[in-house]
């Protein structure tokens, strides 16, 4: 993706990451925010395929100043084990993107705490 603008400039960051760079990111068809994304990066899915651990696509999340949405911890059985997620940081008031984060969630974890292992950071 060419576009560099101030909400894009993440994803050519995160295409040019080696070990993540070439997977797809899937959004819960309800529950977001506005944000811009290439629309070719990513699948609407309903919350079963949501869930579901896979090595090719990573669940997408929006962090703002208001928390993440949508809502990781009211998920039901979002928590089903070891996987990979990624939040984009972006402000609902101003607009501004801060960048992409990946984040490992454990197989064992019930709620999201952002003191974990950061996979991928732009």
């Amino acid at each position: 993706m060419k576009d560099q603008s101030h909400t894009k400039y993440w994803i050519s960051r995160f295409e040019s990451d080696s070990q993540h760079g070439k997977k797809r990111f899937k959004k819960l068809n309800i529950g977001y925010p506005r944000f811009d994304i290439d629309e070719t990066l990513m699948d609407v899915v309903e919350l079963d395929e949501f869930i579901k651990i896979e090595d090719q696509r990573i669940p997408l999340f929006i962090g703002s100043q208001f928390g993440i949405h949508p809502r990781i911890d009211e998920m039901p059985d979002f928590f089903n084990g070891e996987k990979i997620i990624a939040i984009l940081g972006k402000s609902l008031l101003s607009g501004t993107v801060a960048g992409l984060t990946l984040y490992q969630i454990q197989e064992n974890e019930v709620k999201f705490a952002y003191n974990r292992i950061i996979i991928f950071k732009n």
